[in-house]
């Protein structure tokens, strides 16, 4: 399948069918805020939903890519359906001309799988769309256009979903370790139809990584608010497209090459910010505090509390330990947890004395952080669990932590009246994602 097939939509509008075709019932109808989505649904829950959805999802897109502005011209009209014939695609996508001008319409029917829509992939899909031929003249019935390329779309629908639980530097640090990385120029000209859950993740991953990246390239909004009006002319060459359009970009294949590899490796270590928990970080601290010693002549080792440094500091080596274990404390420092750094710089002054062969104070110093540092773990537990306990019964806003359990309760409490057709689970679905 090549770019062609793939990015375009055939926008093929017959006059028989044109005239066959039943009229959406006005009464039925719902307009958006903005006045450039016109709703078709005979659920007007459904409907008031959709009408909400597509310019809370407007707006988010039009501040990623920095419009300040609204200024649509093509009417996107959405049709849901609640029947579904046989072997038929789940969405239909298209732009037609209209003695008004163009139109773009989405007319989705939802059937016994109602996440089968991807409701917000499609509206981001026609915002796309608009503003790439919004200046140009309608296109002829029957003659073929591209799209937004489905990177971008892919792309900013996953910045927008994660702004909050940020990127899985994991996935990653997957495809850096085993070697995966896609090379550029694949990942902008090859992506195939029925893809598994994972390679899918994959892809819409690359896709936010690219889309950020190009957002943080010097002049990256304006830039690549001129890639998408100019795809329609220029997405035939992806690599071309990107470097006129991103100059920065434009020093050859070998560099742009370069740039994505080291970027996508740049993103696998982006949760390293993130430090330790207090629990992890008294982990990684406890093992410092262990003195391992050969205490005679044959060779035997005793293990020490770092309380006991009357009995191990005169044996051999003990000093040096001392000096390695401050050089450790110094380097955990960095990692640690906020409310754990006084208890790593007690401890990094403690072993420093000790390897300077001075005992005097350091008994009541770590009977002092010792007690800190129980207060601080006893605190934090206690702050979980309260955080815990607060989430699940008291916040309007949680961090879905607990969202299967309630979902669960909540389901069990209204089974006996819960519609069961395909709009109502649409709706449930809504509730859910959005």
């Amino acid at each position: 399948m090549n770019l062609r097939q793939m990015l375009v939509a055939a926008a093929l509008v017959s006059a028989a069918a044109s005239a066959l075709a039943a009229p959406p019932d006005p009464a039925a109808r719902s307009i958006s805020g903005n006045g450039q989505f016109i709703i078709y649904c005979p659920d007007t829950v459904l409907r008031s939903r959709i009408a909400s959805l597509v310019v809370e999802v407007k707006s988010e897109l039009l501040a990623l890519l920095g419009e300040g502005t609204d200024r649509w011209k093509i009417p996107v009209v959405i049709t849901l359906d609640q029947a579904q014939a046989p072997g038929q695609a789940p969405v239909k996508f298209q732009m037609i001309a209209t003695p008004g001008g163009s139109k773009i319409e989405i007319d989705a029917e939802i059937g016994n799988d109602p996440t089968a829509i991807n409701l917000r992939r499609q509206i981001v899909r026609a915002i796309l769309l608009e503003i790439a031929w919004r200046d140009r003249p309608p296109i002829p019935a029957g003659q073929q256009y591209l799209e937004a390329p489905w990177w971008l779309v892919d792309g900013a629908i996953e910045i927008l979903r994660r702004r909050d639980s940020g990127v899985d530097a994991e996935l990653f640090r997957r495809l850096v370790e085993n070697n995966k990385l896609p090379t550029i120029e694949q990942f902008l000209t090859l992506r195939g139809s029925d893809l598994g859950r994972t390679a899918e993740a994959i892809d819409c991953a690359c896709a936010m990584a690219l889309v950020q990246l190009l957002l943080e390239q010097s002049n990256g909004q304006a830039n690549l608010g001129r890639l998408i009006r100019h795809w329609p002319t220029t997405g035939d060459d992806p690599l071309a497209a990107l470097t006129r359009d991103f100059p920065g970009l434009a020093m050859g294949n070998g560099t742009l090459q370069k740039w994505w590899t080291l970027n996508l490796a740049r993103f696998a270590a982006s949760d390293r910010y993130q430090g330790l928990t207090a629990a992890e970080s008294d982990a990684r601290l406890a093992p410092l505090l262990q003195i391992e010693l050969v205490i005679d002549k044959a060779g035997t080792k005793k293990t020490f509390t770092l309380g006991e440094f009357d009995q191990f500091l005169k044996l051999p080596k003990a000093r040096e330990t001392m000096v390695s274990r401050q050089a450790a404390a110094v380097a955990l420092g960095a990692e640690v947890n906020a409310l754990f750094r006084r208890v790593c710089l007690e401890y990094e002054q403690i072993f420093a004395l000790l390897a300077r062969g001075k005992k005097r104070g350091v008994a009541e110093r770590l009977a002092t952080i010792e007690s800190y540092r129980a207060i601080v773990l006893h605190r934090m537990d206690e702050i979980a669990d309260y955080l815990n306990w607060y989430e699940a019964t008291q916040l309007g806003t949680r961090s879905n932590a607990f969202d299967g359990y309630l979902k669960a309760v909540e389901e069990l409490a209204r089974e006996e009246n819960r519609r069961s057709d395909p709009i109502a689970q649409y709706l449930d679905r809504l509730q859910e994602e959005y």
